[in-house]
This record gives C-alpha cells, structure tokens and sequence, in this order.
C-alpha cells in the first residue's frame, strides 16, 4: 500500500487538474494494468527470468522516466502563475497515455503482477481461471484508480492543494525523482 508514481500522478491530476483529467490518467493506468495482467498470464516471469538483461532495460527506461516526470512537476508553475495565466491542463488522451506511461515504466507494477500470476496461475491452470485473475485484478485496479481520481478531485482536496501547491508539487518531484533514481541505481 506504499503510494507509487502513479498514485501521486492521479493525486496531483486531481488537485490539480480535476476529475476528469484524474479518471483519464486513472483510465490508462488500468489500461496498463491490463497489458501486465495479460503478460503475467502469458508467463512473464518465466521471460524475465529466461532474460535478466529485459528486466534491466525496463527499469532503467523506468527510472528515467520517473526522473523526466520528477524534472516537470518540479517546474510546473503555480496555479497562479504570472500574467495570471492558469496551468496547462492536459487534454483526456494525454492523460490517459501519462497514465499508461507512468504505469508501464514501473518496475513495480511489473514484479506484482508477475509474482501474482507465476505463484497462483500455473500452466495446469484452467484457461477460466487465468480469464477470472486478470478479470479480479483489472477490476480492482480499476476501483483504485477511480476512487483515488474522485477523492482527490474534491472541493476540499482541490482547495488544500491550492494552499500548498508548491511544497507538495516540489514533495512529489523529490518522491519520484527518489523512485527513479532507485532504478538506475540498483543494479543486480
């Protein structure tokens, strides 16, 4: 339940950005939830152990994504930036793709589904049962992403964001520079 980078992306979307741009993002993390699902029951870790060098590759592409992203929220303007002008706010699709972007270059994303699936999913395993675990999966993912685009896209929420946009802007940029850097770092 450690909040990752894209719990932080659909909170600051939220606060932000609002509702509709969170549930977009929330949209595409799901979309990539069901891309790890699908290859998780396709053997996945069977892949990657087969080919450490393609876990590699995906968690230095990841960390330095997450280092891009920690580098532009801690640029982002404040909401009232100069001349008045209010921050770009990302269209649906574009919140959609940074969704599945920031979900698909997390390694962790990747571990989960790929322990769920190598230790309770066989290749024994009904076909049934294989359709009913990413079903279960895909499902819940999607019912976090929407509750946490909803929660954060309150009045309330929105409001106190407003009050400390920068130092939670500048925490989240910190956090996920952290994550990234914690990628590129660890080398096995």
């Amino acid at each position: 339940m450690v909040p990752g980078p894209n719990n932080f992306m659909l909170m600051r979307f939220g606060m932000r950005h609002g509702r509709g741009v969170a549930l977009a993002a929330g949209l595409g993390t799901t979309l990539s939830c069901i891309v790890w699902c699908a290859a998780a029951a396709l053997g996945l870790a069977a892949a990657l152990a087969a080919a450490p060098w393609l876990y590699r590759v995906l968690r230095i592409g990841g960390g330095l994504y997450l280092l891009w992203f920690a580098w532009a929220l801690w640029r982002s303007p404040p909401a009232g930036s100069p001349a008045g002008q209010p921050p770009t706010r990302p269209g649906g699709w574009s919140a959609l793709w940074q969704g599945f972007a920031v979900n698909m270059t997390n390694p962790k994303s990747v571990l989960f589904f790929a322990s769920i699936f190598s230790a309770y999913v066989g290749p024994n395993t009904p076909a049934w049962t294989h359709g009913a675990a990413v079903a279960i999966v895909v499902a819940t993912c999607l019912g976090w992403q929407v509750a946490m685009a909803w929660l954060f896209s309150t009045r309330r929420a929105a409001a106190g964001y407003a009050r400390a946009q920068r130092p939670l802007d500048v925490g989240a940029a910190l956090l996920m520079g952290a994550f990234g850097l914690s990628l590129l770092w660890v080398f096995d």
